[in-house]
């Protein structure tokens, strides 16, 4: 085991308090944005009570039972509830793995409660955010739980392969480079510190790859997407996964290029928290968001808050200065079971193009739906909710 915290043993009484010195420093700068109710997830120290994550506070006033305070002036941290006979620890270490060197197995290791920072892995194939990566690292048969930032950040040739990477403060997983695998893993209930999810929390998030491998895995209760590329990721491809209740998308490829998504397993995914927001631009079992050339295949979509939604959003240009489009959707063969919500459509931003609709060759094919009652407007076309007989009309579905 590789444990990122230190023991906190002189905790003291001080009035309705217990507090204790650390030598935890601020840095120069956070990165990040928050949940309002969790204003303090960018700071990347955590405390921990027999292993539980205490929700900071950014004031000394909102300290109750089951949340914590740090002084970064005196140093000293404040929990409300009495430590004695409880195990209390204060995540302080950066990273347990993290560099530019080439060839690294990492395998049978339990990492945990390390104080990453958003952005950055407890395990990590880069020096720091910016930095050249190594390459062809394998991380394998691990459990990485607990840490602040992400769990795995995973650079170019990288295999992570069969981990269990659980309660991780903003994503489990993460990475930027080519020929990434990510295969059998666990990638359950990351977000615990309360980052705000469209802005990159959740599963997994992606960047910038190209022939990413995401397979035979298993995300699920992830506070954002379950498994998410976003930001010009090509040649990826989704098989057979399973995902389950997942805020956000099961997948969600955004903003990106080629990719095949197929053969997964999507369950009760897409409620986003949003509070009374239930239209296919908050969240569904498969999203594809301004990207183009994706196919998606043989995959079964049961009981999400939406099902399979294309979306032409309003976005800055591409790196290259080209537009995001949504271009050449082929939806086909897929199974959707839906009692609530949008099945199966195409929505856009006002003001954009009705090519997406008319001219740039997305299409659906051939999918089977199943719906409570096929006369509800349970399709999205042409910016309106239309039922299965108009859909009919537009696609060939069953």
């Amino acid at each position: 085991m590789l444990d990122g915290a230190q023991l906190l043993t002189s905790l003291t009484r001080d009035g309705k308090y217990w507090t204790v010195r650390t030598d935890a420093k601020p840095l120069a700068k956070y990165r990040g944005k928050c949940n309002e109710e969790r204003p303090a997830c960018i700071y990347p120290e955590d405390l921990f009570v027999d292993d539980i994550r205490l929700q900071r506070v950014d004031r000394l006033a909102d300290v109750t039972p089951g949340k914590w305070y740090l002084d970064y002036n005196t140093g000293n941290a404040f929990l409300a509830q009495d430590p004695v006979d409880h195990v209390v620890e204060m995540s302080v270490v950066p990273h347990a793995f993290s560099g530019a060197a080439r060839n690294v197995t990492i395998q049978g290791l339990t990492i945990e409660k390390y104080a990453c920072t958003a952005g950055d892995g407890a395990i990590q194939s880069r020096p720091n955010s910016g930095s050249p990566p190594g390459r062809n690292w394998v991380v394998q048969h691990n459990v990485v739980r607990l840490n602040h930032g992400v769990g795995i950040w995973a650079g170019p040739g990288m295999k992570v392969l069969y981990n269990e990477v659980i309660h991780n403060g903003q994503m489990g997983l993460a990475g930027s480079g080519e020929n990434i695998v990510v295969m059998g893993n666990e990638i359950a209930f990351n977000n615990d510190a309360g980052y705000y999810y469209p802005w990159e929390a959740g599963g997994t998030k992606f960047v910038f790859t190209r022939n990413l491998v995401v397979r035979n895995n298993y995300s699920h209760d992830n506070k954002g997407p379950g498994l998410w590329t976003d930001i010009e990721n090509a040649g990826t491809l989704y098989e057979n996964n399973h995902t389950a209740r997942n805020e956000g998308a099961g997948i969600q490829h955004e903003i990106s290029y080629q990719a095949v998504i197929k053969d997964n397993v999507i369950e009760n995914d897409g409620y986003s928290g949003f509070a009374g927001k239930t239209s296919p631009w908050y969240g569904a079992g498969i999203v594809v968001a301004g990207s183009s050339d994706v196919e998606v295949y043989g995959n079964t979509v049961t009981d999400c808050m939406n099902g399979i939604i294309g979306r032409y959003p309003r976005r800055e240009l591409s790196h290259e200065g080209t537009p995001y489009v949504l271009r050449n959707l082929y939806v086909h063969d897929n199974t959707i079971t839906e009692d609530v919500g949008t099945a199966a459509g195409i929505i856009k931003s006002g003001g954009l193009s009705d090519d997406v609709f008319t001219s740039w060759n997305n299409r659906f094919v051939n999918n089977t739906f199943h719906l409570v009652d096929a006369s509800n407007a349970a399709f999205a076309w042409m910016n309106t909710l239309v039922p299965m007989s108009r859909w009919r009309q537009v696609f060939h579905e069953n």
